[in-house]
């Protein structure tokens, strides 16, 4: 290669490795953090804090065990959900503008849930169920509840963890986390930290009652929808003991397979009704041994795809179908209706991945077991402060996305943080989307009534 032509090259090349400057004190990624503050001003986030938290740091601490958990709930939904990357907040001009005072470093608040007493689990657990009362607003309201579990894998040596279950990492030990949520409108009534070990069903009647427990005074569970893993004839009496709708996976047991055959063999009597080219459904009421009395029995027929060889297939049923059943109290459905609700049942699916991938629910760090669930009642707190912002606050189109997009789109967009006092503002990127739903938050946040 010549000279020249080298040299023209590097031209090209350095145009664009540009000189640097590090004065700018007012460019942020968390500027839009500003109208979540506002939120929790107008709904007395703070106060809440510090009623409920009964302990206290010594009178000269810098920051009270309110303000701690402040800022690490702030630290969660912004995305900073480790220890070390809640320094990011910390240094962050903007954000220590919007609070209006120091904010703690990771040390602190790593320092606070290691000295916390025993009582702080119940006492988050009441700031939770807090700010659900505030979001009813009094209002009597009918929910339904889903509940599931999710398994937590551990890379290290936590304590409390164990070897189960575990579809991804066979062998590895984990925790099993609970959960109860509502339907629809998607709140996080409560959440555990369990052994690995432990099954659904294991204390899961304790887990039930305690999300009783959690509810505010006017919401009335109407229906559960429960999954195979808790399918047990106590939970079917506590359910009907209570007067709640239940739609409940059936195990494949052997009274099951014996109930699908009777429907089979006698077609007559018991046609299939088909929903679409994959999947029929069917009922019987029957009674399996230890039930005092026959229950309906909803049984989903789902059409195996054939594999298209050339060869001639056994015409035998357990080659052609696979089934499923469904235990409910609900006699106001037709069996397609059951299906189908219990489908909606799988939505619970989807929150526990946005809160292990959004709210890092899955992320156990610490060694002692009673910190770990301490930071997950924090994040479970966080969790339903920003459902309940988002719900209220956010346009309609962004109400059900999850929080890794609205960070994408919304909360990590950088902006200038400029002017003093009444002449404080923000100024974004020339983005039209932008202006719409920062003028829409703004109109929302003006108009917020919490009566």
């Amino acid at each position: 290669m010549s000279l020249t032509l080298n040299l023209t090259k590097e031209k090209g090349f350095s145009k664009y490795i540009l000189p640097a400057t590090f004065d700018n004190f007012t460019v942020s990624n968390n500027v839009t953090f500003t109208y979540i503050q506002a939120f929790k001003e107008k709904i007395g986030f703070n106060k809440i804090l510090s009623s409920i938290l009964s302990f206290k740091k010594a009178p000269n601490a810098v920051f009270q065990p309110a303000e701690i958990i402040d800022f690490m709930i702030d630290s969660v939904i912004q995305g900073n959900t480790r220890f070390l990357h809640m320094d990011q907040l910390r240094y962050d001009n903007a954000y220590t503008e919007i609070k209006g005072h120091k904010v703690p470093s990771e040390k602190v608040c790593r320092d606070l849930i290691k000295a916390m007493p025993e009582s702080s689990l119940e006492e988050l657990r009441l700031i939770n169920k807090t700010l659900l009362s505030l979001q009813s607003k009094g209002t009597k309201r009918e929910v339904i509840m889903n509940f599931d579990d999710t398994v937590c894998t551990i890379f290290g040596e936590q304590e409390g963890a164990s070897v189960g279950y575990n579809p991804r990492y066979h062998g590895r030990p984990s925790f099993k986390e609970k959960i109860g949520i509502i339907a629809n409108t998607d709140e996080l009534v409560n959440v555990t930290l369990e052994e690995g070990k432990h099954h659904t069903n294991h204390g899961f009647l304790d887990f039930v009652k305690s999300c009783e427990e959690q509810l505010p005074e006017n919401w009335i569970i109407k229906r559960v929808r429960v999954d195979r893993g808790a399918f047990d004839y106590d939970n079917i009496l506590y359910f009907e003991s209570k007067g709640y709708e239940y739609v409940m996976k059936a195990k494949n047991q052997a009274w099951i397979r014996c109930f699908i055959d009777y429907v089979n063999q006698r077609e007559h009597l018991y046609p299939w009704t088909e929903i679409d080219k994959t999947f029929s459904v069917n009922e019987i009421y029957a009674k399996m041994p230890k039930w005092d009395k026959a229950r309906r029995i909803v049984i989903i027929r789902k059409k195996l795809p054939q594999p298209k060889t050339g060869q001639i297939c056994m015409d035998i049923d357990e080659f052609k179908y696979e089934y499923q059943a469904i235990v409910t109290n609900i006699e106001y459905m037709t069996p397609e209706e059951i299906f189908h609700e219990y489908n909606q049942r799988c939505d619970i699916e989807n929150k526990i991945d946005e809160l292990k991938e959004g709210f890092a629910f899955d992320q156990n760090s610490q060694r002692n077991k009673f910190c770990n669930e301490i930071f997950l009642l924090i994040k479970m707190i966080a969790y339903n402060l920003h459902n309940w912002f988002k719900r209220t606050i956010l346009p309609e189109f962004m109400k059900h996305h999850e929080i890794t997009t609205i960070r994408r789109i919304l909360y990590s967009v950088p902006g200038n943080l400029v002017g003093k006092g009444r002449y404080r503002h923000i100024r974004y990127p020339n983005n039209p989307f932008l202006k719409t739903v920062i003028t829409y938050i703004r109109k929302a946040l003006m108009v917020l009534c919490l009566t």
